[in-house]
Parts: C-alpha cells; sequence; structure tokens
C-alpha cells in the first residue's frame, strides 16, 4: 500500500511555482510516494511543467472547483495511509511530511494535521482560525485600515494569536494550502463538499473531521513556505465567489452572526 498520496489542483499556475512545489513534496524521497496533478485550466499547457515516475496528471477540461479537483484525486487514487492536500504556491521543507507523519502514527485519534506556514521572509502566517462568525468575516473583508487598531483584540483572537504559533493545539478551521489527512477518515468524511467551488471548503472538511471524532491539530515543529495570493482581496469577481460559498457555509454550519 502506497503510504503517502498528494494531490495539487491547478488553474493557469505559474510553471516554475508548480515545480517547486512538485519538487518539494518529492525532496527527501519519493518511495511511497504518490502525486496527483489535477488540471482544471482551460488547456493542458502545464502537462509539460511536470514529469516523474509517480505522478499522475489529469486534465480536467474546465474549472471545477478546488474541492471537486482534489475530491477527483481522492477518488481515484490507489489505497494510501495518508492524504495530502496541498496548493501549488506551497514549498515543503525537507522532513516535514516524514516527521508529521510519525506524530499521525502516534496518534490515531489525529484525523488531519498542519505544520506552522510561513511567508518568504520568514513571517508567521495566521491561518488557524476559531469558529468563523459574519462580524469576523465583515471585519476582516471590509473593515478600513485606519479602523483596524479598534478591533484588534477581536481580529487577533479569531486567528487564535492569544494561543499563539509556537504550541501544538487542536484547530477548530484549519486552512487548505496543507492539510495532512488520515485516508480513511478523509474518504469516510466524502472529502469536500463539491457545492463550494472555492473559499470556506477547508473550513467545512475540518468541522466534518471533527464531527466524526477525530482532532484537526497544529502542529508547529516543522514548517512550509507559502506563497499567499489572496485572489479575493484583489478580485471582485473572487470576492463574489468568497461571499456565495461563504453564504453556503453558514447556511449548512448555522448562522452565527458575533
Amino acid at each position: 500500500m502506497t503510504y503517502l498520496v498528494g494531490s495539487i489542483v491547478l488553474y493557469n499556475n505559474d510553471g516554475e511555482m508548480i515545480r517547486n512545489a512538485v519538487n518539494s513534496y518529492f525532496l527527501k524521497n519519493d518511495i511511497g510516494k504518490v502525486l496527483y496533478i489535477v488540471d482544471n485550466s482551460p488547456t493542458d499547457r502545464l502537462k509539460t511543467e511536470i514529469s516523474g515516475r509517480n505522478i499522475r496528471y489529469h486534465f480536467c477540461g474546465k474549472n471545477h472547483g478546488y474541492g471537486k479537483g482534489h475530491n477527483w484525486a481522492i477518488d481515484h487514487a490507489e489505497e494510501s495511509k495518508y492524504h495530502l492536500i496541498l496548493n501549488p504556491d506551497v514549498i515543503i521543507k525537507p522532513g516535514v511530511i516524514e516527521e508529521l507523519i510519525e506524530f499521525m502514527d502516534s496518534n490515531p485519534n489525529v484525523g488531519m494535521v498542519c505544520p506552522k506556514v510561513l511567508n518568504e521572509d520568514g513571517s508567521v502566517q495566521h491561518l488557524n482560525k476559531r469558529i468563523t462568525t459574519v462580524y469576523d468575516l465583515l471585519l476582516r473583508k471590509f473593515l478600513p485600515i485606519r479602523f483596524r487598531s479598534v478591533f484588534q483584540k477581536r481580529l487577533d483572537d479569531y486567528e487564535m494569536k492569544d494561543i499563539g504559533y509556537d504550541k501544538l493545539y487542536d484547530v477548530p478551521l484549519m486552512s487548505g494550502a496543507f492539510m495532512l489527512c488520515r485516508t480513511t477518515v478523509l474518504k469516510a468524511v466524502g472529502g469536500f463538499d463539491p457545492r463550494y467551488f472555492m473559499y470556506f471548503e477547508d473550513y467545512d472538511l475540518s468541522r466534518k473531521i471533527q464531527k466524526h471524532n477525530y482532532r484537526t491539530v497544529y502542529y508547529p515543529f516543522v514548517s512550509i513556505i507559502h506563497l499567499w495570493g489572496r485572489a479575493s482581496h484583489k478580485s471582485a469577481r473572487m470576492l463574489t465567489v468568497f461571499i456565495i460559498n461563504g453564504i453556503r457555509y453558514f447556511n449548512k454550519w448555522g448562522w452565527k452572526f458575533y
């Protein structure tokens, strides 16, 4: 049995960025590892950027969205012990995957784990979240910078800065940039909810795993680099997608306003 399957979903990504992510996945060794590349791009031009005996490339022909892309890999992959949900803009440092798997092997009640996530300059990305409220999302997306200091404590609490990013703890909502999952658990919860085109599918998956009585854990002793795009802050279209999927999330899990 393959001990690790990884999946990356593409959409018109930079070729060098993809190669860096793929190479970092296989950096320490490729024995027992397989990587699925699911390409939602309009053409299969990115296929030429990817090569390797343990890489499975699938061209979708249309953009099915982030969750559906990963679900294709989850459904079609060979049997494995662990499945890594990975963004194409992530660089994994040597030994990260192996240490996280060792942690999972020692803690069978953990269904999903994530490492510390860093910017290129080494600063921490505060991606761990408490259960989302409408109020928190409004503050994060629409609060003018000049008023940010007034609500800073609330914003910091939402990002779990009061606990910090240097200790191990359970995370209510985990970022989809890097999610190492126990494959049996990932399949038991049905993978990602395909109704989310993009955004909130990682929060939804976190809650589904917890609902199945497994822990979702932040493990800070290893780290990755995430070249964070934050598309919803730059594009009116992606902001609209964010709002629509936020409504879907609250309709499913209950509207919590404050």
